[in-house]
């Protein structure tokens, strides 16, 4: 509505989709609008979460299997009620987010890796993952509560950007693997008897 002139909009306010408004005179003649299609001025939402993790990095003298196993114990402990998430985040967490007991805020959709949100969107509100494994290290993760976030036009902007951006990147890279392939040189030969 804001792209039509104020004269426009003010014909066709009261105008059913696919009706005329009645004739009217501006600074460049008469007029007959007719409406083809009305679009809601609804805000875009999305689901963001809130959830927090324990994160350890294998390395050194802890394997990856020691890892699972040490955040299975603690998500045993947490289910029994024997100890604080928040606690053992701060105390065992090799994250940035250990200091707020594990706490990542909320977050929309796409922030994290794939792997670690695919889990954490499996998850219902107070839920405990079992053990992942990222490309970050094995997590334990919990969401803490979820809600609908309206989407900036910045943000929304965005988003479409990375989408072409991503098919941009697929199309490229579709055409050099062409290209590769292209000038391949492949000979089979028998065995040398």
């Amino acid at each position: 509505m804001d792209r039509y002139p104020t004269l426009f909009v003010q014909a066709i306010q009261n105008v059913p989709v696919g009706g005329l408004s009645t004739v009217f005179r501006s600074g460049a003649g008469f007029h007959i609008l007719k409406l083809l299609n009305k679009e809601s001025n609804q805000t875009m939402t999305v689901t963001e979460t809130r959830a927090r993790h324990i994160l350890l990095r294998p390395g050194g003298q802890l394997s990856q299997n020691a890892a699972r196993a040490q955040l299975a114990n603690f998500k045993r402990d947490l289910d029994s009620g024997r100890a604080d998430f928040a606690k053992l985040a701060r105390e065992h967490s090799q994250d940035g987010s250990a200091e707020n007991g594990g706490d990542l805020s909320w977050v929309a959709p796409g922030v994290f890796v794939p792997e670690f949100e695919e889990a954490m969107d499996k998850l219902q509100v107070n839920q405990i993952s079992e053990p992942l494994v990222s490309r970050f290290g094995v997590h334990l993760i919990q969401v803490l509560a979820r809600r609908d976030a309206p989407i900036s036009e910045r943000e929304l902007r965005e988003s479409a950007r990375n989408v072409v951006r991503q098919r941009k990147y697929d199309e490229t890279y579709e055409q050099w693997a062409q290209e590769i392939r292209g000038r391949a040189y492949i000979e089979y030969r028998d065995p040398p008897q």
